[in-house]
């Protein structure tokens, strides 16, 4: 065996401190050690029961979030048929158009001048395929947005979805006609954490919009983004979406083009 070079040890320890990733775990003949077996299985039961474990029942009245279903019905259906969690239910489909805000007048006389206009920005949450991390950390990340936002648009009301995709926000855009929907979801989950949350912003939404146009902040939790960090990244995130009138790649493109 090769003799190590001084202070590979050092530096190697250096290295597992600073990641939470699995390494210097030792083996016993061929195999982990048990300690490192029964490790690996708990942190993958952990992640099981993220996605399949549901929020609990009350947890959206908590946290005064009008609750919708998608046409997932069971947490089955949901792993099976990704497409199902994409849309809302009929009925809640109706419940949701009653949300939506009436046009703001302008409080000036015609040919006076013009009122005006807030943007109107949609938070919801989606379950996703992390129970752990919508109890944990979406209510402090809303609060979080809610303070940053209100002063700069209308904010509707927030929603909870159940069995929830994240393309479930074309739906609610469909439906709303807001500026911005701001969708925080549950990751899926790893062996390192099942409590990340990802945020997906996008512009204008409806049943036409495609993945490329959405913008994504993820790894948010306390052992990635720090949710005041991550708020005020949304929080910007959002500025630049109203600003460009994009999001996604067009907004990327938009953002990093020269000024003339």
């Amino acid at each position: 065996m090769r003799k190590p070079e001084p202070g590979a040890s050092s530096d190697f320890d250096t290295m597992r401190k600073s990641t939470p990733a699995r390494l210097g775990l030792g083996r016993a003949g061929p195999r982990y050690t048990t300690a490192a077996m029964l490790a690996l299985r708990a942190d993958h039961a952990r992640a099981v029961d993220a996605v399949m474990i549901e929020v609990a029942p009350d947890w959206p009245r908590r946290n005064n979030l009008l609750e919708v279903h998608s046409q997932a019905l069971t947490r089955e259906d949901y792993i099976r048929y990704p497409e199902l969690g994409r849309r809302l239910t009929d009925a809640d489909a109706t419940r949701i158009a009653r949300l939506k805000p009436p046009p703001i007048r302008s409080p000036f006389p015609r040919g006076k001048g013009l009122g005006v206009r807030f943007p109107n920005i949609l938070l919801c949450i989606g379950d996703g395929l992390s129970s752990a991390a919508v109890e944990k950390n979406a209510a402090p990340l809303l609060r979080a947005l809610t303070k940053l936002l209100t002063s700069r648009y209308r904010l509707l009301k927030p929603i909870f979805i159940r069995n929830a995709r994240v393309r479930i926000e074309d739906h609610l855009g469909e439906i709303l006609r807001p500026d911005i929907v701001c969708m925080v979801v549950g990751a899926r989950p790893g062996l390192v954490t099942a409590e990340s949350l990802s945020t997906y912003v996008i512009y204008r939404p409806s049943l036409k919009s495609i993945e490329p146009d959405r913008t994504v902040i993820s790894n948010i939790h306390r052992g990635g983004i720090p949710i005041p960090e991550a708020a005020h990244k949304i929080a910007t995130l959002i500025a630049d979406a109203i600003r460009f009138k994009a999001s996604g790649a067009l907004l990327a493109e938009k953002n990093t083009r020269p000024v003339e």
